[in-house]
């Protein structure tokens, strides 16, 4: 006989580590939910494995049980269950696409994965290693400058795939 223990790739969050988590400067998918929800209970399963699909990126997915942190989901304005929001910068934005895994999925790479990390560069393109070398070689007052020209580029219209770099 095997037993085995896995670990779960969605956080729980509550009132004890939800400020932490959503303002960890990794964007954030968070699903609102109780226990009871027949919806929920069918959305589990695809919950569980977009979690799985971003455990340990630059994504955090997250449940919040209203039933246990009722206070957490007034805070959010939670009507119904269950209710799917995203945190870019700590900032908070309602969902309002598909709710099969290949909608959660490509919103999530389209909107919140940030691939590419200086600290961890092993999801780096060859190109964008080139980038963070160059970077580190010219300074911090190359860096700077080239910052100021990237943030008023957020702003514009580009694929989202380039303005993750941003």
């Amino acid at each position: 006989l095997f037993f085995g223990v896995f670990a779960n790739a969605v956080v729980e969050l509550g009132e004890d580590n939800f400020d932490a988590e959503i303002n960890s400067g990794k964007n954030a998918f968070v699903k609102f939910f109780a226990p009871w929800c027949g919806h929920c209970k069918r959305l589990a399963p695809t919950w569980e494995q977009l979690g799985d699909e971003y455990q340990d990126s630059s994504v955090i997915i997250a449940d919040v049980d209203c039933t246990v942190h009722s206070d957490l989901c007034q805070r959010y304005d939670v009507r119904g269950y269950p209710t799917l929001k995203y945190f870019i910068n700590g900032e908070e934005n309602d969902y309002q696409g598909g709710r099969d895994f290949d909608g959660l999925n490509s919103f999530v790479q389209e909107n919140l994965y940030n691939g590419c990390q200086v600290d961890d560069p092993t999801e780096c393109s060859e190109r964008e290693l080139a980038f963070i070398t160059k970077m580190r070689e010219l300074g911090s007052d190359a860096i700077a400058k080239q910052l100021t020209r990237l943030t008023g580029m957020a702003g514009s219209k580009m694929k989202p795939d380039l303005k993750r770099w941003l």
